[in-house]
């Protein structure tokens, strides 16, 4: 079963993960600006968040890119990346494993919202 995105609700693609692909979110039509916030935990020393879209959110193969690379996670520090478009499923994939000491993570939240 796939979450369908509310606007101006946010959602956690990813929580507090260190590999993995995230959750597949569907969205609405109407929603054309969308808004990610890249959260890396204290002690976090690498990794990398792609952020990317599909018509099918079970696909197994290649997904396409939202930006054109990955965002690379900063240790205690919200990176916002904002974008514009269609998309009909979306996800956040830790493309370069989080790493470092304590307890390395990332969290990927979505927010979207309707477009008049």
């Amino acid at each position: 079963m796939t979450v369908a995105a509310m606007s101006g609700v946010p959602f956690k693609l990813q929580d507090a993960a260190t590999t993995g692909n995230g959750t597949a979110i569907a969205l609405p039509p109407s929603f054309r600006n969308h808004t990610f916030v890249i959260t890396a935990a204290a002690g976090t020393t690498a990794g990398a968040v792609q952020l990317e879209a599909s018509n099918d959110p079970t696909l197994a193969g290649t997904w396409g890119l939202i930006t054109a690379a990955p965002v690379t996670v900063i240790a205690s520090t919200d990176i916002l990346v904002t974008v514009t478009g269609l998309f009909n499923f979306i996800r956040a994939r830790i493309s370069t494993t989080i790493s470092g000491g304590g307890s390395p993570s990332v969290t990927v939240t979505y927010e979207g919202a309707k477009s008049y």
